[in-house]
């Protein structure tokens, strides 16, 4: 079954089909399915991947592959050598390799409280590796909401505020970084996807310039929150928010664009049931106000959607006109774009169906 859906972006009309192919599964069998979004290379004619779970509590596995996300070796768990507070749960949800050699990433982690019933408040940093990712060094948190714009009335069933759910890219000349992410603070005209950017250069130092875009330029913090792009139609508040939340962005190479992917939720009860995914598209990383409204390509589904490019330099930032499609470290189908109109259709699958499908394994990489 092949599904179509078409974008408008600034007069271009931007078709993308999802098309079945051959199962992979970036978590193979070590657990039910990943968590988070899982950041990938492919240099050198392998693949470097880091895929994340949450139990007992959030932590990220490193797996190498070779190209084209041909996987055979096992998940190791990375070390956090100096996490200053471990009980903490910590998925590594991007990385970037400097001209250098030296790898970079960013953690989504999450306090826990009992109000009375278990509340998570996310909160996003950023690490660094000299070997290659098996051991990871805080370098500083980003984003961290603050204590005011917590709610534990909050009825979603996971969440009571913070910033979390998120993906970073450099820009092309690798100026700044951006930080898409989603914000959960009490503030419901804050909520939604919100950005973030800091130079590149400031990637070492313990206070980098952050900024994020507030109402339609780049505003230090202390200014107040972010502007979201899409603000939620029904808040976190409530058992059945209606929201986008957890954004991937690659830059595709065949359409010289940027390609989002997000979740989006509806109709809950206290689940945050995955309504759907949709797409939208962008000719600049660092122009949010740039982003096409979001047009679904998926009803129902799994969490955190992924665009994985499966060619030399490729990965979960880059990619070719036909990357694969991911949901939840699986992968049944191939993403094919191209410019031109056709029919707004949509693949509707459970999570229950994604599950069978993924069942027997025993194909599957």
């Amino acid at each position: 079954m092949i599904s179509t859906a078409t974008g408008e972006m600034r007069n271009q009309a931007i078709r993308v089909e999802l098309v079945p192919a051959d199962p992979i599964i970036l978590h193979g069998d070590a657990f039910e399915r990943s968590d988070a979004n899982s950041p990938l290379l492919i240099e050198g004619g392998r693949s470097l991947l880091f895929v994340s779970h949450y139990q007992p509590i959030g932590h990220t596995y490193r797996r190498l592959g070779g190209p084209g996300l041909g996987f055979t070796a096992p998940l190791d768990r990375v070390t956090l050598i100096d996490d200053p507070q471990p009980e903490i749960g910590k998925w590594i949800e991007s990385v970037w390799r400097d001209p250098a050699g030296r790898l970079y990433g960013w953690y989504h982690a999450e306090d826990v409280f009992f109000k009375p019933q278990r509340f998570f408040i996310p909160r996003i940093g950023s690490l660094v590796s000299d070997d290659d990712g098996v051991t990871w060094r805080f370098l500083t948190p980003l984003l961290d909401a603050p204590e005011s714009s917590r709610d534990f009335s909050y009825r979603n069933g996971f969440l009571a505020g913070g910033y979390g759910d998120f993906c970073v890219l450099t820009d092309r000349a690798a100026r700044y970084f951006y930080i898409y992410y989603s914000s959960y603070v009490s503030d419901e005209a804050a909520q939604g996807i919100a950005v973030a950017r800091y130079p590149v250069e400031d990637r070492n130092v313990p206070a980098p310039r952050l900024e994020l875009w507030r109402d339609g330029t780049w505003r230090p913090p202390a200014e107040g929150f972010a502007t979201p792009l899409w603000p939620t139609r029904k808040g976190w508040r409530h058992d059945d928010p209606d929201a986008y939340w957890g954004p991937a962005i690659h830059y595709n190479r065949s359409l010289d664009i940027y390609v989002m992917l997000l979740n989006h939720t509806q109709n809950g009860h206290a689940d945050i049931v995955q309504e759907g995914i949709y797409i939208s598209y962008n000719p600049r990383i660092d122009d949010p106000a740039g982003w096409s409204e979001p047009e679904r390509i998926l009803q129902g589904g799994g969490w955190y959607p992924q665009a994985i490019g499966t060619e030399e330099g490729d990965g979960d930032t880059q990619a070719g006109a036909a990357p694969r499609f991911f949901m939840t470290g699986f992968s049944g189908w191939t993403m094919r774009f191209r410019r031109g109109g056709g029919a707004q259709t949509s693949l509707a699958i459970s999570w229950q169906e994604l599950l069978r499908r993924f069942a027997d394994r025993s194909g599957a990489r």
